[in-house]
């Protein structure tokens, strides 16, 4: 389910799944937006519009994990659909 959320967060926001991954993969807020080269509110202004979208809240410890199992689960997914 958390698969399909990803899938139906960048289905309704394109930028959804690239503003997830940027904040699964830093340690903080500040340094994804950096990465993403977008100021640190646009970036708190997206995430909450991405937690909406997916049903869970990203920034707490919990949720962030269940984002990256999630990111992996669909990057397997993918992988497996190409062999």
């Amino acid at each position: 389910p958390d698969v399909v959320a990803l899938r139906r967060a960048h289905a309704a926001a394109p930028w959804a799944l690239l503003t997830l991954h940027a904040v699964a993969a830093h340690a903080s807020l500040r340094t994804a937006a950096a990465a993403l080269n977008v100021h640190h509110s646009t970036l708190q202004e997206r995430l909450a519009h991405a937690e909406r979208l997916l049903g869970w809240n990203v920034r707490e410890p919990a949720g962030r994990l269940r984002l990256q199992l999630a990111l992996a689960l669909d990057r397997l997914h993918r992988s497996a659909a190409h062999t």
